[in-house]
């Protein structure tokens, strides 16, 4: 069974180090944070994960804690940045 994961989004990631990368995927999720079942111990610490469908295949594209990054965002579409006045009805 095939899927259609739609195109490719792309992400800006800027660590908290200022290093600053792009990675492509259709996915990003956090997992981690939750107590342990029989315990009422420390909190494991949270992943953020970015899955892609490349080739037919559904991959791994990057795994961290989300403690070392600063801003995740997706940038596939240029921002738009509208002029003073434009689109406000006031012509």
């Amino acid at each position: 069974m095939t899927y259609d994961h739609g195109p490719l989004r792309t992400y800006e990631i800027v660590w908290r180090s200022g290093h600053v990368e792009t990675v492509q995927g259709h996915q990003v999720s956090f997992s981690g944070g939750q107590y342990a079942l029989f315990d009422n111990g420390p909190k494991a610490p949270v992943r953020f994960h970015i899955h892609g469908q490349f080739d037919g295949h559904w991959r791994l594209v990057l795994a961290e804690l989300e403690d070392d990054v600063a801003i995740i965002r997706d940038v596939t579409e240029p921002e738009q940045i509208k002029s003073s006045g434009e689109g406000d009805g006031h012509d």
